[in-house]
């Protein structure tokens, strides 16, 4: 049963009225709120909220195409409706983005990009409809510069504003026979709609000779829209929504635009947060080269935008986003750990995000910075009772085994951070990227001196499922690090453990340097067979450098088959791929193997040649070079080169072969 007009949920009431087809009393419902929201007399009018799609159509069960349909019939019944026209053309401009939004932006087809901009060109026609309906089209001007933003001015609105008669589809494009015309299409016809069928021969009344020359498309609907609604807060977010570093905006243009009258109808408060707004995407962008005329103006605009504080959760974001850009305009890092001091000083539970906690730790730990505020000890401490992600909750585990950086000692706890910290790597689709800030940190407690703390992050993690932290303990225990492992920490066994659940986890340096591992022994000793499997799954996997170990491998210590093998295919294999970084490496081995009588017949006279292409690509290799020089060392060794060449007669020049 349909609910009463007098229902108190503004929403339901417009939903029912819309979907039970009263469009009269919609509408007249609609433009009463719409004086009160224009003019700002009723601030908790709910206008701006009923105008969405979610708004009117959210628990219904009407598709796309049945909310299209609705629309159409309401236009159909009441062709001057500011709203329907309105609605109409927010529905299109919806559908634009839907359709832009399935799939890689950057790899739809022209047929995808097709059917979004016949969906646009429906939208501008609706909101023009809109404009002539309604003396004050807030609403109307919003969607035309959100669209313009995100899409661009379709070509026959630009060439209304210049005063020509834009030509039709068919004339602009060849569509005929086009298979991506018929493609965009299907998008459309998939609503029960076409493209659309006749450009308006001119602009509505309240267009003509009201752009400025030059004047692009977002700032003129913006212009528009401030013009019948003053200090009109949703516009203006939406426009620099569109001028943020993501979508290429220019930040001189947005800062000359929050400072123009544009802002007059705006109170101070606001005026200061959009200001603000457009100091952070400044501080996003590329950073000022310091004491730059740039850098000391956006160090004022900060000084300024922090004076009087702004509202809390503004101010977190400008400390935040200030507190690398201080540290590097004053070629200070203490300058950003004040900075940090003052966000957490803002709450008592906030923790700042990954890249402040890698800027605190770099600066105390790797570099040494005097931390004066103690922002090390309160952000761990913070992350031991508020932990927020697997970054941190790591790093506040670290600290806590070990009682360091003003954590009391706590196994415990440190046990579940470590644990919390696993599962919410398990739950994001781009774990390497924290996993590798996990490490960095491990480094800078290294640099700090405290190794048993890196010890425990990089165990710890790799226990609980990372193959990253399983490689760079391999890497630990070998004692390959910047920093001395202590004799305590260095473990033979651990390291060949480490690279195998790396390398069985799929990680394909570590799959190589499991195969070195196994090729050096453990405590059983060399594994011949284990090496030469896990050398084969890496050259399988794109490490192309583990083909010269496994033929090295199969030359020292494989059986007379893998000898040959090593000797008559994959050495010379490697010597033919010129962009091989092992080509000298495998021709002194390759000769090395001919002088000996490994997988061959020793014959000096061949060794001699590889020993020669060897230094013929890197003149500097000194093993070859000495190896060279052994061949003719005393006359003895002469006369047997002498000889191994006559042997082999015409078949002598063997590497054309």
């Amino acid at each position: 049963m349909p609910l009463s007009d007098t229902q108190p949920d503004d929403t339901l009431r417009a939903r029912t009225l819309l979907l039970t087809r009263r469009f009269a009393k919609l509408d007249e419902w609609l433009l009463m709120l719409m004086r009160g929201w224009q003019s700002h007399t009723t601030p908790d009018s709910q206008y701006g909220l009923l105008m969405s799609m979610e708004s009117l159509f959210s628990g219904s069960e009407l598709d796309a195409a049945g909310r299209l349909e609705l629309l159409r019939e309401w236009v159909q019944l009441s062709p001057e409706s500011y709203h329907a026209q309105v609605l109409l053309g927010m529905f299109w401009h919806g559908q634009a983005w839907a359709i832009r939004s399935q799939g890689d932006e950057a790899a739809l087809p022209d047929s995808q990009w097709l059917g979004a901009q016949l969906c646009c060109d429906h939208a501008v026609l609706a909101l023009l409809r809109a404009v002539a309906c309604h003396p004050r089209p807030t609403h109307a001007y919003r969607h035309l510069m959100t669209l313009s933003g995100g899409f661009g001015e379709p070509y026959w609105l630009r060439a209304l504003f210049a005063g020509e008669v834009p030509l039709p589809l068919h004339q602009k494009f060849r569509l005929t026979g086009n298979p991506v015309w018929a493609e965009g299409l299907s998008w459309l016809a998939a609503l029960g709609a076409g493209a659309p069928e006749a450009w308006p021969a001119q602009l509505p009344p309240a267009l003509i000779e009201t752009r400025n020359e030059g004047e692009a498309a977002p700032d003129y609907w913006l212009r528009l829209a401030l013009a019948v609604r003053p200090g009109d807060t949703g516009t203006l977010e939406s426009w620099l929504v569109f001028q943020s570093p993501h979508w290429g905006g220019d930040p001189a243009h947005r800062e000359a635009v929050v400072d123009s009258a544009l802002m007059a109808g705006f109170d101070d408060a606001s005026q200061r947060r959009f200001r603000a707004e457009v100091l952070l995407y400044a501080l996003g962008d590329e950073v000022a080269e310091r004491g730059s005329d740039r850098a000391e103006q956006l160090q004022q605009r900060l000084a300024e935008a922090l004076t009087p504080p702004p509202e809390p959760a503004l101010h977190a974001r400008l400390l935040e986003a200030a507190a690398p850009c201080l540290a590097y305009w004053q070629d200070d890092d203490a300058a950003g750990l004040a900075c940090y001091a003052k966000l957490l000083a803002l709450s008592p539970d906030r923790v700042p995000g990954p890249f402040a906690t890698l800027f605190i730790s770099r600066a105390v730990l790797a570099s040494g910075v005097e931390d004066a505020h103690g922002v090390l000890p309160m952000l761990l401490q913070r992350a031991c009772a508020h932990p927020s992600d697997a970054l941190l909750a790591a790093f506040a585990a670290c600290a806590c085994a070990h009682g360091l950086y003003g954590v009391p000692e706590n196994l415990r706890l440190s046990a579940s951070l470590l644990d919390y910290a696993a599962s919410l790597l398990a739950a994001q689709p781009d774990r390497a990227v924290t996993e590798q800030q996990q490490i960095t940190l491990a480094h800078d407690m290294a640099l700090n001196g405290d190794l048993h703390a890196a010890h425990t992050m990089l165990l710890g993690m790799a226990l609980r499922g990372s193959a990253l932290h399983s490689y760079e303990l391999y890497l630990f225990y070998r004692d390959a690090w910047h920093e001395d492992v202590p004799d305590d920490l260095r473990s033979a066994q651990g390291a060949l453990q480490a690279a195998g659940r790396a390398a069985e986890a799929g990680l394909v340096p570590a799959m190589f340097a499991y195969a070195n591992a196994l090729r050096e022994g453990g405590e059983e000793g060399p594994d011949y067979a284990g090496a030469m499997a896990w050398y084969q799954r890496a050259i399988e996997h794109g490490d192309l450098n583990a083909r010269y170990w496994r033929a090295t491998w199969a030359l020292e210590a494989g059986p007379e088959a893998d000898k040959q093998q090593a000797v008559t295919h994959w050495l010379p294999e490697i010597i033919r791929d010129e962009s091989s970084a092992t080509r000298a490496e495998a021709a002194w081995s390759l000769g090395m193997a001919w002088r000996e009588g490994l997988g061959c017949e020793k014959n000096r006279y061949r060794a001699q040649q590889l020993f020669e292409l060897a230094l013929s690509i890197n003149p500097e290799f000194e093993a070859a070079q000495a190896a060279l020089a052994a061949l003719s060392a005393s006359l003895r060794d002469r006369m047997a080169l002498w000889q191994d060449r006559r042997r082999l007669g015409e078949g002598g020049d063997f590497l054309g072969e």
